[in-house]
């Protein structure tokens, strides 16, 4: 029986891997049509190559005639088909006289194999042997084999991920937009293509476009494989640093970067972070269950693997609240993909009350989503209030809801600044979301809160210090002295933009603090009263 390992798993999973004469077939690919190829396309390729090929080997192996069986006669220059070595072919080129007693008179026939291996057997024996009751006849095709076509749906995805690893290593070819191509077979777009692309986009409000309306309005690459055509115009696009990428996934939009908003282009002062270096395994699980319920974008959390969530709920924080933006959490990344992790990504959002179109921005070196801040107040969003993210299945598109009720007038923790010190007090004001309530602050006077935030950033006291004065300041009004860790941390992000992992390990570190049990607790040395 003559195996077909192209039918295994083992053969596309657990042992592929791509040979030279691979890169090589798929580069006469890219060269023969003239059109670039994404991995996923190459892989369908590669499949019908090496399934064609595999027929091919077994073809030549089924032809009669040729079957070596020890009682036959050959000699030097015969070439013979092997069933012991798995149907390889090899050709004699030597022969010599057997040497032992128990088989009689025989030759010994030396054998080089179409794989390189040279081997020794036994030729003209006359005591009987397994291999002579061979019979030469053509094998029945099996009935239930795959298509190319079928394995790549099954097992298309390894061998996709192998290629466009090995390629990435290839000087001469260009990968844009998951499509590869070769940089020689790039259609010239100069520098006034370019600037009529310019031109265009700022036209149209600095996008976005695609790349075939661009195309289209400057009349350019006209007779020119139009996949070709737009891959060399993105190229070009690409290298250019007047133009920005900002599709989502599957999709190639162009924007002007001189036109993207401010806060798109530079990250808002109040979420900028400057990183801490702190003992991770300090946190006990308690702290460390807040810190992912918390979901700071700034978080050191381990990516979690998992499907594409279709609902994210996140608590909204002072510092996202006063900049329009919304915390990029390792749900809220897998939420707004893009195939290729460009830096900034032009989303549409939807108010899910209203249906109303919000164009916002995914900013991922930032870690945030661009463009909330009219919606935040239109809404009455509080500091601490529920927004809910849910996925929909048009492309580039996502919506957005708060946990809207009634407005009513309610006594809430109030941040004040007084003598330059930050301070809290219990204050009514009218909230109309639900809300968590170890973080809900609202803040009597914003300008105020903002000087102070200046001052901080300024003279960048140690975050202990920070973290210390504004624990005093919830101590003075919690009758109980207890502090609740969630409540520490947005409290301290009023002041200090800081994850809450800092934040928690100076909990379990400083001698200032000392544990009251659970998620709570209270400056040492501290009884039932605090001097405010």
């Amino acid at each position: 029986m003559l195996k077909r390992r192209t039918q295994t798993e083992a053969y596309w999973v657990e042992d592929f891997k791509l040979e030279q004469h691979d890169i090589d077939y798929l580069f006469n690919v890219l060269l023969e049509r003239e059109t670039p190829l994404s991995a996923d396309e190459m892989a369908l390729h590669l499949f019908r190559y090496r399934v064609q090929q595999e027929e091919e080997e077994l073809a030549r192996k089924r032809k009669p005639g040729n079957i070596y069986k020890p009682a036959e006669t050959y000699e030097v220059g015969d070439r013979l088909t092997f069933p012991q070595f798995d149907q390889a072919q090899g050709e004699v080129i030597a022969t010599r006289p057997g040497n032992n007693p128990d088989y009689g008179d025989f030759t010994v026939l030396t054998v080089q194999l179409e794989t390189g291996r040279t081997v020794n057997v036994a030729s003209a024996l006359t005591a009987d042997h397994v291999l002579n009751e061979i019979e030469e006849e053509l094998e029945e095709e099996p009935a239930d084999l795959m298509s190319p076509e079928e394995l790549f749906i099954e097992y298309g995805g390894h061998v996709a991920d192998a290629i466009a690893e090995r390629l990435s290593e290839h000087d001469d070819l260009v990968r844009l937009a998951g499509r590869w191509f070769p940089r020689s077979l790039l259609v010239d777009v100069n520098i006034g293509h370019l600037n009529l692309a310019e031109a265009v986009l700022d036209i149209n409000g600095g996008g976005p476009m695609t790349t075939p309306e661009i195309i289209e309005q400057i009349g350019m690459l006209e007779g020119v494989n139009p996949r070709l055509a737009e891959f060399s115009m993105n190229y070009a696009l690409q290298e250019d640093e007047r133009f920005d990428e900002v599709g989502p996934a599957g999709e190639v939009l162009w924007y002007l970067v001189r036109m993207e908003p401010d806060g798109v282009r530079t990250t808002p002062e109040r979420l900028i972070y400057d990183p801490i270096d702190y003992p991770r395994e300090v946190l006990t699980p308690e702290l460390q269950q807040l810190e992912l319920e918390i979901e700071d974008e700034h978080s050191d959390i381990p990516l979690r693997r998992g499907s594409v969530p279709r609902r994210v709920t996140l608590t909204l924080t002072y510092p996202h609240r006063v900049s329009g933006t919304l915390p990029l959490s390792q749900k809220l990344r897998r939420m707004f993909p893009t195939a290729y992790e460009a830096p900034r990504v032009r989303f549409t959002i939807i108010d899910a009350e209203t249906g109303e179109q919000i164009p916002a921005w995914v900013v991922r070196p930032g870690g945030y989503v661009y463009g909330l801040g009219d919606w935040f107040e239109e809404k009455g969003v509080p500091t601490g209030g529920y927004l809910t993210v849910e996925a929909m299945d048009v492309g580039g598109q996502v919506k957005l809801s708060y946990a809207g009720r009634n407005p009513r007038r309610e006594w809430v923790r109030t941040a004040v600044v007084e003598n330059d010190r930050l301070r809290f007090d219990n204050r009514q004001t009218t909230i109309a979301a639900e809300y968590d309530e170890l973080m809900l602050i609202d803040v009597e006077d914003p300008e105020a809160l903002d000087q102070l935030w200046q001052r901080i950033r300024r003279q960048d006291p140690p975050l202990e210090d920070v973290v210390i004065d504004v624990a005093r300041a919830l101590a003075a009004y919690n009758p109980q002295n207890n502090i609740h860790a969630k409540t520490l941390y947005s409290a301290v992000n009023l002041i200090r933009r800081c994850p809450p992992g800092p934040i928690f390990a100076l909990l379990v570190l400083s001698p200032a603090f000392e544990h009251v049990g659970g998620p709570y607790w209270r400056l040492a040395g501290q009884g039932a009263e605090v001097e405010a």
